[in-house]
């Protein structure tokens, strides 16, 4: 080949090289930052998780006070009902058992 011809190619392949260099040097720079952004961002998620999670088991706990309370409270209601029946019936069999003709 001609001499000047293959110092063309030479120079040509060197200032390609050089840009793939400088465009290599660039996009580790961008990755780099990308990877801290993503960091960043990973970190604020998991910080928001976080909260949500603690904001769901505070309402599961009031929750469950609310139902143990509601819970409870049915259950004096039913008690005062069966107690009352029970007293409603007693009464009742004490008249029939004093009014029986012997």
């Amino acid at each position: 080949m001609d001499q000047e011809l293959v110092q063309y190619l030479d120079e040509r392949f060197n200032a390609i090289d050089a840009r793939f260099e400088t465009m290599e040097q660039r996009f580790e720079a961008r990755f780099e930052e990308v990877k801290r952004h993503t960091g960043v961002l990973v970190e604020d998620l998991r910080y928001q998780v976080r909260l949500v999670a603690e904001g769901f088991a505070t309402f599961v706990e009031g929750r469950y006070a609310q139902d143990q309370a509601r819970i409870d409270e049915r259950f004096r209601e039913t008690q005062a009902l069966i107690r009352s029946s029970y007293d409603h019936l007693s009464q009742r069999v004490e008249n029939l058992e004093r009014n029986r003709p012997s």
